[in-house]
């Protein structure tokens, strides 16, 4: 995941403030449960995915905390995946041509 992240912001596409998550996450590091991050979705800023223990929280939130303290923005932290297509339901997109 940090070689992924650290390729994309060479090419151009990542930002500063993606990279400190991504370095605070590294470290942090595996001792206390944090695995990778990398930025995800559209580039130049947005979220970036962390890939920890399912007990590894509190080290998520001193990630966040530090974060915080060197940039003044505190970040939101999603937690848990939503209940997903199960729950609400999905679309079957036929073409009538085929």
């Amino acid at each position: 995941m940090y070689q992924s992240h650290f390729s994309y912001s060479a090419c151009g596409l990542g930002s500063e403030v993606t990279d400190l998550l991504v370095n605070l996450v590294r470290d942090v590091g595996a001792k206390q449960g944090l695995f990778g991050a990398k930025i995800s979705g559209g580039g130049s800023g947005g979220t970036v995915v962390v890939m920890g223990r399912k007990n590894a929280y509190e080290s998520v939130e001193k990630v966040a905390d530090k974060y915080a303290s060197r940039t003044g923005h505190i970040p939101y932290i999603f937690k848990q995946s939503s209940i997903g297509a199960d729950e609400f339901g999905y679309l079957i997109l036929k073409n009538e041509k085929l």
